[in-house]
């Protein structure tokens, strides 16, 4: 359990393990709107403080335009490992299936596209890509261009297709 002067200091430390970030949120609720506004808290963690925060944390996030309907609905449980491999092997031997996937149509309220995601250069798109089109999340990981940090993080989701895509980057 984080104590009390701990929490209070990673929260307003703008360099934050995300990790402590989020044991923070779990274990310690009135420090979510402190969390969820902490430079190091990442998508992920923002969506679950959206979901399961109190109520000033998600209203907070609510301010910044985040809530947990406007990105992917509420949090649901990862499938089962061997599960998701399976499925991840029988996606990935249907090249119509990846043509589908990688069509120029916005599936989310910010525009972006999977073609922006597999070819834009620019970082703070890449940035806001992964941020705020969680679906796209894929197509970042194996565009070329996305950088080391959101690289390692993108790998820590756990998410079947975007370890697949990022396999196919080595």
């Amino acid at each position: 359990m984080v104590d009390y002067d701990a929490a209070v200091a990673a929260v307003q430390d703008p360099n934050a393990d995300p990790i402590l970030l989020a044991k923070i949120a779990y274990e310690n609720p009135e420090f979510g709107a402190n969390v969820a506004v902490n430079p190091r808290c990442y998508p992920g963690l923002k969506r679950w403080i959206a979901e399961f925060g109190d109520d000033r944390a998600r209203e907070t996030l609510a301010q910044y335009g985040f809530t947990a309907e406007a990105f992917g609905g509420p949090v649901q449980d990862q499938e089962a490992p061997a599960q998701a491999a399976l499925q991840a092997a029988e996606q990935a031997q249907q090249p119509a299936a990846q043509a589908a996937f990688e069509e120029s149509v916005a599936t989310n309220p910010y525009g972006f596209t999977a073609e922006q995601a597999l070819t834009t250069t620019d970082q703070m798109q890449i940035a806001q890509i992964a941020q705020y089109a969680p679906e796209l999340r894929a197509c970042i990981a194996r565009n070329p261009n996305t950088y080391p940090a959101l690289i390692e993080w993108l790998g820590q989701l756990g998410d079947p297709a975007i370890n697949a895509a990022l396999a196919s980057r080595q």
